[in-house]
């Protein structure tokens, strides 16, 4: 296994070309956060700066992968990686087969959004389920909207696996936090 294949061409390497960007935008949220808002315990300062890299790690992964690849080959490599780069491919996927067949895709994007059910709420003031819910759906719809314009496909699995994922962690993460809360 070479390099090349390796930070290139598996999911290892895919998160790998997306954490320096991830945490370099995650600093600069932190640098302002942290200057601008003083009332705000440190720990949720954090865990929003967490959860920041993580919504940037998911961009780069979900709409810009094509294009954070070609930008990585030609940083590391000098040359043209020969990736191109579709931009407005149109295609739409509305039909919903996920049920039909179990694949290492269909497991990643449930998989993916699992943090955003923990995450979110650790990162806000007064967390609620409902919010949570609802703006992991306005993300996800989001970003499936975006993926056409960047040569990725709309793809309605891919919406209902998301946000299983985000109803998933959010609800475990709410039992939990209220079953902590009922012992104290």
């Amino acid at each position: 296994m070479t390099f090349q294949y390796f930070f290139f061409d598996t999911y290892i390497g895919y998160f790998l070309q997306a954490l320096p960007i991830a945490l370099a935008v995650s600093a600069v949220y932190g640098y302002f956060r942290f200057r601008k808002d003083k009332e705000m315990g440190i720990s949720c300062k954090l865990l929003s700066c967490i959860f920041v890299c993580y919504m940037t790690g998911l961009v780069c992964l979900t709409v810009g992968l094509d294009l954070m690849r070609a930008c990585w080959f030609e940083l590391i490599y000098h040359m043209d990686s020969g990736t191109e780069i579709h931009f407005f491919s149109g295609e739409f996927d509305l039909v919903p087969d996920f049920f039909n067949h179990l694949s290492r895709e269909n497991i990643g994007n449930f998989a993916m959004f699992l943090p955003f059910g923990i995450l979110h709420p650790l990162s806000r003031a007064r967390p609620t389920w409902k919010n949570s819910i609802i703006t992991g759906f306005f993300v996800v719809v989001a970003i499936e909207v975006m993926q056409p314009i960047f040569g990725r496909s709309f793809d309605m699995n891919d919406i209902i696996l998301n946000m299983l994922g985000i109803v998933v962690s959010a609800s475990l993460f709410t039992v939990f936090k209220y079953a902590l809360k009922k012992r104290d």
